[in-house]
């Protein structure tokens, strides 16, 4: 069922290149740089946390349909998804910044500016679309520490 949140994004996004005049213009939002820049420096930032690992268990539990061993399981792997939801947003914002500075120091090529700034842009784009992918795995987890706590009682 979470599949189907993964795949209504990428059907979104094709629904509005093809709205904005043709399916060609899906190549805009590609840029594999800015996307596995913002997946290692998510990854990084939840190793240091010592959160990966619960973060990798989070999807095991909702996909993977592996067993619950406790609420203190759960309880991590909601803390892990909530801290790659802030993480995503804020790398989001950090890169886009950080980018449009880069643009704005080399303003010598005016005609550069809009194929750049699409670029920094797309940090934003990635970012929040990974976060919107990550909210119905917050709220399913959510159920199942509840369904646990009234299963204990």
């Amino acid at each position: 069922m979470y599949l189907l949140t993964v795949v209504s994004v990428i059907v979104l996004i094709g629904v509005l290149c093809l709205y904005g005049g043709s399916f060609r213009a899906i190549v805009f939002f590609l840029d594999i740089p800015t996307a596995v820049l913002l997946l290692l420096f998510t990854m990084a930032l939840l190793l240091s946390a010592g959160m990966l690992k619960d973060f990798n268990n989070a999807f095991r539990l909702v996909i993977g349909k592996k067993k619950v061993q406790g609420l203190k399981e759960l309880k991590r792997a909601e803390e892990a998804v909530s801290l790659a939801f802030r993480m995503l947003i804020s790398e989001g914002v950090f890169f886009f910044f950080v980018e449009s500075v880069i643009i704005l120091g080399r303003m010598d090529t005016p005609m550069a500016l809009g194929p750049n700034l699409a670029v920094a842009i797309l940090s934003l784009v990635y970012s929040l679309g990974a976060a919107l992918m990550l909210l119905p795995l917050k709220s399913i987890l959510s159920m199942k520490i509840q369904e646990f706590i009234s299963e204990e009682e």
